[in-house]
């Protein structure tokens, strides 16, 4: 049955640089007439060296092989607002295959000036609904898992499970704490992101890496310079990302991770730096 399906859609592809590329529109009219998920299908055209045409512009980048481990890959997004809406976004149109989203909060009429998920028209929306819809509106081969709730002690465990990458799209030190300690003890990375003002930072935490708190100092305050400096849109955009990329690059195995470096930048004065954490 596979075999036919795959010769079918085969036969209504097109070659495009010595490839086959599947139409978007045959992977739809499969998936509904033979009751198969359109994921599924996409794994086993890239498993046969075909190339459906929603990723065809990533394979340059990622390679056919790329692209299916981005599809075979789990990602959990912890916070949907600033940061994560604009992972969230990214994540889905390369073809990360299972996203989890975390947030327990509504959107408000402030979050307007930054969130990409926020409209006026979603107002008081939960984010990850928010997130979910979004989504799917963008790659319906993508399965969503939805959890409003809090990311804290009691749930921690539970929301990590089975992950192959976390994004630390958190406000706020306590939560990061317990995630950076929880994807530590079941070996997940974490992607952290952080923004105020016109300065922003990400760094990716490997489980043996020291815990960032431990060199920072523990006296890290709950809120950071945001609280001052304001969350502008730029910022949040810029960093996300920075942090989609290298969660991109963790599931490819591919590139120099910021692992051993913190990227600290300032937009106001074009400042980067990457620097090293000891």
């Amino acid at each position: 049955m596979n075999r036919h399906i795959l010769e079918k859609l085969k036969s209504e592809g097109s070659v495009k640089d010595d490839s086959i590329v599947v139409p978007f529109k045959s992977i739809k009219t499969a998936s509904m007439e033979y009751n198969i998920p359109e994921k599924s299908l996409e794994i086993m055209l890239l498993e046969e060296g075909l190339i459906p045409e929603r990723y065809a512009r990533n394979i340059g980048t990622y390679g056919i092989f790329g692209q299916l481990l981005l599809l075979k890959s789990k990602v959990m997004v912890v916070g949907c607002g600033g940061l994560g809406g604009w992972n969230v976004e990214i994540l889905a149109r390369a073809g990360v295959g299972y996203l989890r989203l975390v947030d327990n909060d509504h959107f408000v009429a402030h979050n307007l000036n930054r969130q990409l998920l926020a409209m006026e028209s979603s107002l008081q929306e939960q984010k990850v609904q928010a997130a979910a819809k979004r989504i799917k509106e963008v790659n319906s081969s993508v399965e969503v898992d939805v959890c409003p709730c809090l990311f804290d002690e009691k749930t921690a465990g539970r929301l990590v499970e089975r992950m192959d990458v976390a994004i630390d799209a958190l406000d706020n030190n306590h939560s990061r704490r317990i995630l950076f300690e929880v994807c530590r003890s079941k070996e997940i990375p974490v992607v952290h992101g952080a923004i105020g003002g016109f300065i922003g930072q990400a760094k990716v935490i490997m489980p043996g890496d020291p815990h960032p708190f431990k060199i920072l100092g523990e006296d890290v305050p709950d809120k950071g310079i945001e609280v001052k400096l304001g969350t502008p849109p730029q910022t949040p955009a810029l960093i996300a990302t920075i942090q989609a990329n290298e969660a991109i690059k963790l599931l490819l195995k591919k590139g120099e991770i910021l692992k051993d470096h913190l990227l600290w930048i300032d937009l106001e004065h074009n400042e980067w730096m990457r620097l090293k954490l000891s």
